[in-house]
């Protein structure tokens, strides 16, 4: 009797120690693992960051999701999902919000030093581009107080901002000069008369406009009178117009960032890069008055003017498909000592398509000054 008693005993305390060894392993087997994440749960925009960045520690519990880095290309609340796996076993899946911000201001390009006189106003924001790091629009606006009827000097900012309030403000200066009782023209226009250039072509100058074989012609030889254009020609809008659809087919963009440009603003233009720079560095990469290609209105800077425009997919495709909507590669490489001017992969000529073509020489551009047997040089 009394080991059965004893046996009885033996058996329920195993059967209770089984229970509550069953009821302890589930309540722990169905634990949570406690993520702690970092404070911050934005990233950069083209940031390298993983998707275990943001676990700052695990408790009760370990990762078992593989590192991955993560597409901070585009803006906006990304989901990120990991697996972890608590101490006994049990699997679970947790999912938190990153959101992928702007936080690098834009950039300005623009002229430090503008100068106009009393009572001639001028854009302010004409020459001003601005550069985002995302593919956002970007207000560029003129801070500060200036008078274009009062000659004087005046401290102004360029403030450029991005459409996640990313801001940049950069001065520059207005300097209004006191209007002179009269001011002489200093534009010198070549007499009326016919000539032939030494490759064999008919030119006629009228009225101070030279045109030889039917092109007009603006270098550092001939000039244009200060009241000549208004805009630019119908033709050569047309041109671009086709050309543009033409880059957009090839999966590109391009813009005229600069297209005509009248004989004062080119003067004022010119004087500040002088003021900047001296007049031998300005006259490689400014015409004088009088003499810019932008007064014919038919030539455009296109969305750059930097010489690493060569080698974006934009700078290739003008180079080597221009000609077919009429535009030439006016200034080209290594051929400063024959246009006067420094290599411009961004400025274009319209003179029509079989011109272009002849010009285009196969990729081997050839300058106009070459072509027609013409010089480029100032007096």
């Amino acid at each position: 009797m009394k080991r059965k008693k004893v046996k009885r005993i033996v058996i329920f305390g195993l059967c209770l120690s089984l229970v509550i060894g069953l009821i302890t392993w589930l309540y722990f087997y169905h634990q949570k693992v406690e993520v702690i994440l970092v404070k911050d749960l934005t990233v950069p925009y083209q940031s390298s960051i993983t998707n275990l960045s943001f676990i700052e520690k695990v408790q009760k519990g370990k990762i078992l999701t593989k590192e991955e880095t993560i597409d901070t290309t585009k803006l906006g609340t990304k989901k990120i999902t990991l697996t972890f796996q608590n101490q006994y076993g049990r699997k679970e899946t947790k999912t938190f919000e990153i959101t992928v911000v702007d936080t690098i201001p834009p950039e300005i390009k623009f002229q430090e030093n503008l100068t106009t006189i009393e009572g001639n106003e001028i854009d302010l924001l004409k020459d001003v581009t601005a550069y985002d790091d995302v593919d956002q629009e970007v207000k560029v606006l003129v801070e500060g107080t200036y008078d274009f009827q009062k000659s004087g000097t005046y401290s102004l900012s360029y403030v450029a901002k991005d459409q996640s309030g990313n801001e940049t403000r950069k001065k520059f200066t207005l300097t209004v000069e006191k209007k002179k009782a009269s001011q002489p023209n200093t534009n010198t226009t070549q007499p009326d008369t016919t000539f032939t250039t030494k490759k064999g072509f008919q030119g006629i100058t009228k009225n101070g406009v030279t045109y030889i074989d039917g092109v007009l012609i603006a270098n550092k030889t001939y000039s244009l009178p200060s009241n000549y254009g208004n805009g630019l020609t119908q033709d050569t809008m047309n041109a671009f117009n086709e050309m543009k659809k033409g880059a957009q087919d090839a999966g590109l963009n391009i813009e005229i960032i600069s297209g005509f440009r009248s004989y004062n603003k080119q003067n004022t233009l010119y004087n500040n890069y002088v003021a900047r720079d001296g007049k031998v560095a300005a006259d490689r990469y400014s015409a004088r008055p009088g003499h810019s290609e932008h007064q014919t209105g038919m030539a455009v800077d296109i969305n750059s003017l930097y010489t690493s425009f060569e080698n974006t997919a934009e700078g290739k495709w003008l180079s080597n498909n221009s000609y077919q909507y009429g535009f030439i590669l006016r200034y080209p490489k290594d051929g400063e000592s024959i246009t006067g001017y420094m290599y411009e992969p961004w400025h274009f000529r319209y003179v029509g398509k079989e011109l272009a073509t002849k010009l285009y020489n196969n990729g081997s551009w050839i300058t106009l000054e070459e072509y027609f047997g013409i010089t480029s040089q100032y007096e």
